[in-house]
């Protein structure tokens, strides 16, 4: 076996994937680790960073083993983004890493929207504030875990922990420092006067520097090659977070394409300049150089709905392909219920069927859960192209769980009437760390040269117009429909 590769790592909410790709992004092998996750009872999610290095090398191993006989070029991390991991010098852990679903700063949160501090930090970090952002949670243990704090070394966002026990290199790349909060987005700066504003200016040295996405930041140390199988001395890209990655293997780089993510998080992404609206996105990183932007609104509001439908609604006897089936012969043009998709929240929201009538049945009950993901993704990407002052692309850019659907793939077409291309990548995030990968040891001379050769489209579902005005008045009808309920909520849940 013969020929030259580059070694993702993607490290997610539930699992780490380290993936081979050839130079055009064919994928040679993959392999997969479940990381043991903690969801404590009062909302706190963390995971041991020992457990999480463990499953991590032992996927490495297993991959390095299929591929002997082949060329590591180099190696890109990507993971999910926000959270926070708190480290000592060696990369152990201070207390069990805090992943970005947790909110356990919510508290903090709202007692700065009160006071009209949030919109002052929003304005400097282009970000608006949440309980799982980084900035947040730095700033949430600064107040609560002062002796954690003072034995800590490093802050690291979850990829970037994964390099440094490959490297012994503590750093950070512009997407995960900007995504989560940290940056004076314009000034391209770590924002140091909402660090003083927040009393995190004792914790600045926890900070990593930040280096470029597709620049070398640091190579395998013999330490890491003897445990994981890869060659001393391999180069190991800055990379980027997931969400930006995934654009990448996507394809949607210098491209009118609009990228929705519908797996367990619906993440809907635009590349831009800086934004020309007022509101502040949930995500306003800066990506691939300049004053490049990736703007992007999400929640955990997508294709996960489905899963936990078959599983626990339906106690397995119904398949994903038996669902699309069902789907594909339930009729687009009738009465049938409405989903509203926070199985998995956002608080105070909660997953729910609305509108059930007696004619209907499993296939429009599912349908229905097609179109409340998408339906949400549709409001998500409406909200993300409003900030980035743009018009909706003509051209939709499909990865995740749902693009492996072709009939879901079409209700996002006939949803949004735009064109849908699903992508060619079955781990789109992966691809995208692989091709900061390619860039970084020089085999090619940019992303933008990178991910044209690297990645493709599947499929293209094409909208039909005749079905246009019909979801135009479902899709407000959801809309209603959960600001209705979401009021009701808030008023049991003060």
């Amino acid at each position: 076996m013969s020929g030259e590769i580059l070694i993702s790592i993607d490290a997610g909410g539930t699992a780490v994937k380290v993936v081979a790709y050839d130079l055009m992004g064919a994928e040679i092998a993959i392999e997969t680790a479940d990381v043991p996750t903690d969801h404590h009872p009062d909302g706190r999610v963390e995971r041991d960073v020992e457990a999480f290095w463990a499953g991590t090398t032992s996927a490495l191993r297993r991959l390095t083993a299929q591929c002997a006989g082949r060329e590591i070029l180099a190696v890109g991390c990507t993971g999910f983004g926000n959270g926070i991991f708190l480290l000592d010098d060696e990369g152990h852990g201070t207390r069990p890493g805090i992943v970005s679903v947790d909110h356990r700063a919510q508290p903090l949160v709202e007692e700065l929207i009160a006071s009209g501090r949030a919109a002052e930090i929003s304005a400097q970090t282009g970000h608006r504030v949440w309980g799982g952002q980084t900035l947040m949670q730095l700033a949430y243990l600064a107040r609560t875990e002062p002796e954690v704090m003072a034995r800590t070394r490093w802050a690291l966002a979850c990829k970037d922990v994964i390099r440094f026990r490959l490297t012994g290199e503590a750093l950070t790349d512009p997407t995960d420092a900007s995504g989560g909060g940290l940056m004076d987005v314009a000034a391209g700066t770590y924002a140091q006067p909402v660090f003083e504003a927040l009393g995190l200016a004792p914790h600045t040295h926890l900070l990593p520097p930040i280096v470029a996405s597709d620049g070398v930041a640091g190579r395998v140390s013999r330490r890491a090659a003897e445990e994981t199988g890869l060659p001393e001395g391999t180069p190991v890209a800055g990379s980027m977070m997931d969400v930006a990655a995934s654009s990448l293997g996507a394809g949607a780089v210098d491209a009118p394409v609009l990228t929705m993510i519908a797996g367990t998080w619906s993440i809907n992404s635009l590349e831009s300049g800086p934004p020309k609206g007022t509101a502040a996105p949930i995500l306003n990183m800066l990506y691939r150089g300049g004053d490049r932007r990736l703007i992007a609104e999400g929640s955990p509001c997508s294709a996960a709905n489905l899963g936990w439908f078959l599983d626990h609604a339906m106690g397995g006897r119904v398949s994903v392909t038996e669902a699309n089936t069902l789907v594909a012969n339930s009729l687009v043009e009738t009465r049938r219920c409405q989903f509203l998709p926070y199985v998995f929240g956002p608080d105070p929201r909660r997953g729910t069927f609305v509108d059930l009538g007696a004619s209907d049945d499993l296939g429009t009950m599912l349908r229905a859960i097609f179109e409340g993901v998408v339906f949400q993704a549709r409001r998500h990407a409406e909200d993300a192209v409003a900030v980035a002052g743009q018009p909706f692309p003509e051209t939709i850019r499909l990865a995740g769980g749902a693009s492996k659907s072709p009939v879901w793939a079409q209700v996002f077409a006939d949803v949004c009437q735009r064109n849908v291309e699903a992508v060619r990548a079955s781990e789109v995030g992966a691809l995208g760390a692989a091709i900061c990968a390619a860039v970084a040891c020089g085999a090619y001379a940019d992303l933008a040269e990178a991910t044209a050769q690297m990645t493709g489209v599947a499929r293209t579902h094409r909208p039909d117009p005749a079905l246009g005005a019909f979801y135009e008045k479902r899709f407000h009808s959801f809309c209603r429909l959960d600001h209705g309920l979401a009021a009701l909520l808030e008023e049991e849940n003060p």
